[in-house]
């Protein structure tokens, strides 16, 4: 357990101790590889029906856009051709008036399009979509089941193993929520594209029509409209909010239809979300949404069964008025894995409110910048977007046809071509770490300025409660290593020496070291008492790297020595790692591994 601050002077056995860096490898970072973009997926794709009647589209006078987004008080419902065909539901709304002042207690009509692989035999015929150059790929006939994709060929299609026999039944895919940008639809151009790329990588993609003009008035155009907000900001908090009401009741929709549940896997559901999407996707997963001019801070309806999800150009607010309640604080509750996808150039989505709220969060992050993109998605970066996506939708839900999802995720730095990507905070917060596996926790003092990891369950309890004296708090990164030596791990896993800085002057600091030398050079020097065994964790190769599919944690030191404040902090994460950097702190390498 950390001991009481010391002021006693430094004393010469400790200053040879101090500066450890020699002994760890060249540096090395998790993210470094630049990746071949994946190519659209192999899957054909088919969706449910949205058939529109061309005579009544006719005979309104508007645009057939205007019912997709909702324009002027319309609705696709208005227009469909076979309502008996099409995904339709009642989405329930909490009877919160505060929050939902039209619509509070109430059930409001929604129409989604639901987009999945299926087999190669699929003839059912494209449908070209109303005043679009876009096509609804192999939809759905009024009267017919949608045709779902096979185990094996599902298997097949992602390179997995395929057993000898055919194996029955249409596979169970993860589901993904697709939320479009304010004022759009799903299958406006540039959406349905989206969808159906997601779809050919082995995803069942659903897609709420939100319809927000149906709630409040959208385009902030001139002064009128500004009044408008002004007088009427609730209504347009409940536009926001409805968008997560009616995820949810999709996901309750499509989980009880007998003809979609039956493909879908009900333990890896995602999220995508462009722009206002993005927002609703974060919000579904558990971050709180502005709710006043004021800044006041409000739950919206959460969905604990998506486990992760991505956001494209994802609008987090103005620094006037952010998304997630004042200084972003309402992010702090956003507890799943969420990569953000942004653009430098982006002004009415800015990456910088994007980051302010992703480092609240105290789940996986990421946050990867494409440079010279506004608030657009465009040709150019889908290579880019669905690489990451991809990727970190199957290591984040666990996708079983791609156990290496998470190897490729933890390595990959950017992708080539398109506009060029940099990855700008990445935060792992590692799984379960098993029967054998402890999670290794870090604190930061504020007062000290000082981080400590801890692995043990009673000592982490200890230093929460006051025990290690004031200031402690948890920091939210962590990484997995072992209670104990596995049975099966006798020649990869190393104890890993702990020691406290107890000589007169001792700088009330903790040191780790996974490397036998290293400890017992520290034991020698004296000035530092040794604590024992911390934990046990893999090592890393002679070239200072991991095996395939583990994390590099890495070690940095403030430098601290000379004026008795000596201090060193473990990070898996990349970003981290540059910012110690640019506060001074030497990079002194890979400390040892960690399983994600």
């Amino acid at each position: 357990m950390i001991r009481p601050d010391s002021t006693r002077r430094l004393a010469a056995a400790w200053l040879a101790a101090a500066c450890l860096a020699p002994a760890l490898p060249a540096l090395a970072v998790n993210h470094e590889l630049v990746v071949a973009p994946v190519p659209r997926g192999p899957f054909r794709v088919a969706c449910s029906n949205v058939e529109q009647d061309a005579a009544l589209i006719a005979q309104s006078g508007a645009p057939p856009a205007d019912f997709w987004e909702g324009s002027g008080g319309r609705y696709i419902t208005q227009v469909l051709a076979a309502h008996g065909a099409a995904v339709r539901f009642a989405a329930p709304v909490p009877d919160l008036r505060e929050l939902y002042p039209q619509h509070a207690g109430g059930t409001v009509e929604h129409v989604a399009i639901v987009c999945h692989p299926t087999p190669e035999s699929n003839a059912d015929p494209d449908y070209p979509l109303p005043g679009s150059s876009d096509v609804v790929p192999h939809m759905q006939p009024p009267g017919a089941r949608p045709r779902l994709i096979g185990v094996d060929d599902y298997a097949a299609g992602l390179g997995a193993a395929v057993g000898p026999a055919a194996t029955p039944g249409p596979a169970r895919l993860p589901l993904v929520m697709f939320s479009h940008g304010l004022g759009g639809s799903p299958i406006s151009s540039g959406h349905i594209d989206a969808m159906v790329e997601l779809a050919s990588h082995g995803f069942m993609v659903g897609a709420v029509f939100h319809g927000d003009e149906r709630f409040s008035r959208i385009r902030l155009e001139d002064l009128g409209d500004f009044a408008y907000l002004l007088t009427d900001f609730d209504r347009f908090v409940e536009m926001q909010l409805m968008r997560p009401v009616s995820l949810k009741a999709l996901v309750d929709v499509l989980l009880a239809d007998p003809g979609f549940a039956q493909g879908i896997d009900s333990e890896r559901i995602g999220g995508f979300g462009a722009s206002m999407g993005g927002q609703a996707i974060a919000n579904l997963l558990g971050a709180k949404l502005t709710a006043s001019l004021g800044g006041a801070c409000r739950e919206s309806v959460r969905d604990p069964r998506v486990k992760a999800a991505v956001g494209l150009v994802p609008y987090a607010g103005q620094t006037f008025l952010p998304s997630f309640c004042n200084n972003q604080e309402g992010a702090a509750s956003l507890a799943k894995p969420y990569l953000a996808i942004s653009g430098s150039a982006d002004t009415t989505a800015p990456i910088g409110m994007v980051e302010q709220a992703l480092n609240r969060s105290p789940s996986s992050r990421y946050l990867v910048e494409l440079e010279g993109v506004e608030h657009e998605f465009t040709r150019a970066m889908a290579s880019d977007v669905f690489t990451w996506t991809v990727t970190f939708l199957r290591a984040y839900l666990g996708v079983p046809q791609d156990p290496g999802a998470m190897g490729r995720l933890i390595r990959m730095g950017s992708a080539a071509g398109g506009p060029a990507d940099t990855l700008r905070v990445d935060v792992h917060v590692p799984s379960a770490a098993g029967a054998d596996g402890t999670t290794v926790v870090e604190f930061y003092n504020e007062p000290l300025a000082h981080y400590f990891i801890a692995a043990s369950g009673y000592e982490v309890q200890q230093i929460l409660s006051g025990a290690a004296g004031p200031g402690w708090s948890l920091t939210g990164q962590a990484f997995n290593a072992y209670s104990r030596i596995p049975p099966d791990a006798f020649t990869r896993v190393s104890p890993v020496c702990r020691f406290y800085g107890a000589a007169a002057g001792g700088p009330n600091s903790h040191f780790f070291t996974a490397s036998g030398d290293e400890c017992e050079a520290v034991k020698r020097a004296g000035g530092w008492y040794y604590e024992g065994i911390g934990f046990f964790a893999e090592p890393q190769t002679a070239d200072g790297r991991c095996p395939e599919g583990m994390l590099q944690v890495r070690r940095a030191y403030n430098l601290g020595f000379p004026r008795n404040d000596s201090n060193h902090r473990f990070t898996t994460s990349d970003s981290t790692w540059r910012e110690m950097q640019r506060h001074g702190w030497a990079l002194e390498g890979v400390a040892w591994c960690a399983r994600p």
